[in-house]
């Protein structure tokens, strides 16, 4: 009698069909991805910043939180400024505005980059900052200054024109100047100012003060930007070539053509006695110019 062994494919094929069944299980088990972030873009200054995040996949009337944080290096040193915003989702997609400022403006050149996490799920993004993962802010490169020359008329007697004993004989004679000289406490160096005046001329060599203000009593600049429109100053030079004289002076710019812009000073001999001086008056001719170059903005210099 022959026995024969009998094959149960139908096993195999219950096999396979448990296999399947268990991956189909496993697979239903995972929750389907809700409640992400699909982006987040920003604008930063050296101010602050502005910032936009995206969501999807909400519940409508559900609220949501977000949370952001940058790191802001500057000079090696790295700060986190971190915040949160919340919002109830009236839709299955959100635009969320966050605004803020950095704990306080900046005055040197930074870098700053960040993220923002969905903390109902966990989902988080990488903020792109000014169109990058990693944004520069240039702060330090703030210039302060002011350019121009022009022509004044003196006259006699609101002027003291001795130099060394030697009187003008003339009732009104022209001051004439130029200059470019910068603000700062102290001020940076590369500042020049010429003064002539009938036989005699002031050639600048360290400018000691240069305090740049808005004075309401004052017209703004032709340039708004600028924030300020008078240059208080004070220096040392030579006096028709001599050195340790010194100058005070006060410049203006209060608009275009120039014509109201206004200067006053007094230059002094290596004595302390003054061989120039009047008070503040227009220009006969000439301009001066406020400028400012980087850094943050600041408000524009109004009456």
């Amino acid at each position: 009698m022959t026995i024969r062994r009998l094959a149960f494919p139908a096993l195999k094929n219950r096999r396979f069909f448990g296999l399947v069944l268990t991956l189909v299980v496993l697979l239903f088990a995972i929750p389907a991805l809700a409640n992400i972030l699909s982006s987040a873009t920003a604008t930063a200054d050296c101010v602050g910043f502005t910032l936009t995040v995206n969501a999807a996949d909400l519940s409508p009337g559900t609220q949501y939180e977000i949370d952001f944080t940058f790191a802001l290096t500057c000079n090696g040193s790295t700060t986190i400024v971190s915040g949160k915003q919340t919002f109830t989702a009236t839709g299955t997609t959100a635009s969320v505005p966050i605004t803020g400022s950095w704990p306080s403006p900046l005055s040197v050149n930074c870098t700053v980059m960040g993220s923002a996490t969905l903390t109902s799920t966990g989902s988080t993004v990488t903020i792109t900052i000014n169109g990058s993962t990693t944004a520069s802010l240039t702060c330090a490169l703030v210039q302060e200054r002011m350019t121009g020359g022009g022509t004044v008329d003196v006259s006699n007697p609101s002027a003291q024109v001795v130099v060394h004993g030697n009187n003008s004989n003339s009732d009104s004679f022209d001051v004439s100047h130029g200059f470019e000289i910068h603000c700062g406490a102290p001020p940076p160096k590369n500042n020049r100012l010429e003064v002539n005046w009938p036989d005699h001329h002031f050639h600048l060599e360290t400018l000691t003060l240069g305090t740049c203000v808005c004075d309401p009593a004052f017209l703004p600049p032709d340039n708004p930007d600028a924030g300020f429109n008078e240059f208080i100053g004070a220096g040392t030079g030579k006096l028709d070539g001599k050195p340790g004289a010194s100058i005070v002076f006060v410049f203006t710019d209060q608009g275009e053509p120039g014509t109201n812009d206004t200067e006053q000073m007094t230059i002094f001999d290596p004595s302390g006695t003054p061989v120039l001086s009047f008070p503040q008056t227009n220009l006969t001719f000439g301009n001066q110019q406020a400028h400012r170059v980087g850094g943050p903005k600041v408000p524009a210099c109004l009456l």
